[in-house]
């Protein structure tokens, strides 16, 4: 296994928080490569001051920092001018997921109609962004505007820059669609940075529309998606995620990183097992 790193939700439960210092002494413990910061509270922008030291104090990479931006802003808004000066100032990280969405539902998810917002937005951030030779990772998530990796592929060809891409959630895909994976991958596999698993399952209306799960458990068979992404060519970083998965972090992310393990192993000693 190489380049694997874990997402901090799963550091979030009904007891609390972990801090930060002690989220990377696990992720070290158990071997993982890199570590990842999620900008939703108070405490994880100040986390970001942090991640220079990581590498030389863990060993540690960090993966990514995922923000959400609404593109409806204006560029003097408080949380805009927040996310442009830690674009402008990011240290010891140089890869930076951003979930799309728009203020009062002004589109629809997946709208396109709300295209011309979004692009608006990524011109202003990329030129940032080749100053500091930092990549933008269009990150679609359920229910908000950027919802689809469809959404994230048509701003891309649109644009067309090479630090801009995508990362590719199962999670998000399997709760809208979860359908026509060999499609998805073959379209995103060129601008994939990268690429969140985990173990889910379709939950009934009324809340999220599926579960997630530890990735040997659920309905959706990782074997057959880790295949996928195999047989398109895709040999970059992997991540988990754990968003309200609660209890002891350090147990699901054992259970994780042992079962990718065995998933590989099996990849390698008998490819013609997966459905796909």
């Amino acid at each position: 296994m190489k380049n694997v790193y874990v997402m901090d939700t799963f550091f979030y439960n009904s007891l609390g928080n972990y801090p930060f210092a002690v989220r990377c002494e696990m992720l070290s413990e158990l071997g993982y490569d890199a570590a990842y910061l999620t900008l939703w509270d108070e405490q994880a922008w100040k986390d970001l001051a942090l991640l220079p030291s990581v590498k030389d104090t863990y060993g540690l990479e960090v993966a990514a920092v995922y923000a959400v931006l609404d593109v409806t802003l204006p560029k003097e808004h408080p949380d805009a001018v927040r996310i442009v000066a830690m674009l402008e100032q990011l240290e010891g990280c140089s890869r930076v997921e951003l979930a799309l969405t728009m203020s009062d539902n002004l589109y629809a998810p997946s709208d396109p109609a709300g295209d011309a917002l979004a692009l608006e937005w990524l011109s202003y951030l990329l030129p940032i962004a080749e100053q500091r030779n930092i990549k933008i990772s269009l990150y679609h998530h359920v229910f908000f505007w950027l919802e689809r990796w469809e959404d994230a592929h048509r701003l891309i060809n649109q644009l067309r820059h090479p630090l801009l891409g995508i990362t590719f959630s199962s999670f998000h895909w399997y709760a809208i669609d979860g359908t026509r994976l060999n499609e998805a991958l073959s379209a995103c596999v060129p601008y994939l940075h990268a690429v969140n698993v985990c173990g889910s399952r379709k939950l009934p209306p009324g809340g999220l529309p599926a579960s997630i799960e530890s990735i040997d458990q659920g309905e959706l068979d990782v074997f057959s998606f880790m295949a996928a992404l195999k047989k398109h060519g895709y040999d970059g970083c992997i991540g988990f995620q754990g968003y309200g998965m609660g209890g002891d972090p350090f147990y699901h992310l054992e259970k994780n990183i042992q079962a990718l393990s065995k998933i590989e192993q099996r990849l390698v000693k008998h490819p013609s097992w997966t459905l796909l």
